[in-house]
């Protein structure tokens, strides 16, 4: 099991378009799903923030979509920034809603 879950709803799921730059090399064709969450602000407020992570699995997020998922992550920071991907091969696991939540 994976030390960090990032949960949210599965907001989309998209392949990037395949392309070729200028030394004749192909890039992108993979997928992506997008993730809407829920961050705590330090004075207790809500930021809903999307989430865009890499996957190996796209018809198991489309399976889900406007579900509420937990997936494992890792992080890394960039030029001050943290920045989340999802673990090889990671999968969603669905989660049940809360009283709130309905």
């Amino acid at each position: 099991m994976s030390m960090l879950q990032m949960t949210g709803q599965v907001a989309n799921v998209l392949e990037t378009p395949k392309n070729t730059n200028r030394e004749g090399q192909e890039y992108g064709g993979y997928h992506q799903v997008q993730l809407l969450c829920n961050q705590t602000l330090t004075n207790g407020e809500t930021r809903m923030e999307i989430f865009t992570l890499r996957t190996d699995h796209p018809e198991e997020f489309k399976k889900l979509k406007g579900k509420h998922v937990s997936v494992p992550v890792g992080v890394f920071a960039r030029g001050g920034n943290l920045n989340f991907y999802m673990e090889r091969g990671g999968l969603p696991k669905l989660l049940q809603p809360t009283p709130e939540a309905s």
